[in-house]
C-alpha cells in the first residue's frame, strides 16, 4: 500500500501527471519516476490522498496496474469546460487567495512583493485553484 501526496488522484498516477501545486518540479519529477517505477516492480494499491477513490482502493485491494487503469469516479466529469474562479493556492502552506475576500482585488493585480497572509511566501509560490 501506498499513500501520499505525489499526485492527488489516480488519474494523475496512471496518465504520469504531477499535481498543479509543487514546490520543486525538478523533485517532483524524479518522485513521481520513482513511485511509478515502484509500482511497475512491487503489487501496491495507491491511497491517493485528496480522492474518494483511495478509500475505495483500499477495500477492494485494487492493486494499480500502470498499463490498464480502472475507469474512476473523475473520469465521468468533464473538466474541460470549467471557468476559472480566480482563486490562487499557495503550494506551501495550503492558504486560498480568494478575490471575494479582498475587496474583489484579483490575484494578478496585487503588487509584486505581496506574500502569503499564513507562510508569508511570494507570489511566484502560488498555483491557479
Amino acid at each position: 500500500m501506498m499513500h501520499g501526496d505525489i499526485t492527488y488522484a489516480d488519474e494523475a498516477l496512471y496518465e504520469n501527471k504531477l499535481s498543479v501545486v509543487f514546490d520543486d518540479l525538478k523533485a517532483d519529477r524524479e518522485t513521481m519516476d520513482r513511485v511509478r517505477e515502484f509500482v511497475r516492480k512491487h503489487p501496491t494499491v495507491y491511497m491517493g490522498t485528496h480522492t474518494p477513490q483511495g478509500y475505495e482502493n483500499l477495500e477492494a485491494d485494487r492493486v494499480i496496474d500502470l498499463d490498464h487503469p480502472e475507469k474512476t469516479i473523475l473520469a465521468e466529469f468533464d473538466f474541460t469546460e470549467t471557468e476559472a474562479s480566480g482563486k490562487y493556492i499557495c503550494s506551501i502552506c495550503g492558504y486560498v487567495y480568494d478575490p471575494a475576500e479582498h475587496d474583489g482585488v484579483a490575484f494578478e493585480d496585487l503588487p509584486d512583493d505581496w506574500k502569503c497572509l499564513r507562510c508569508s511566501q511570494g507570489k511566484e509560490k502560488f498555483n491557479k485553484a
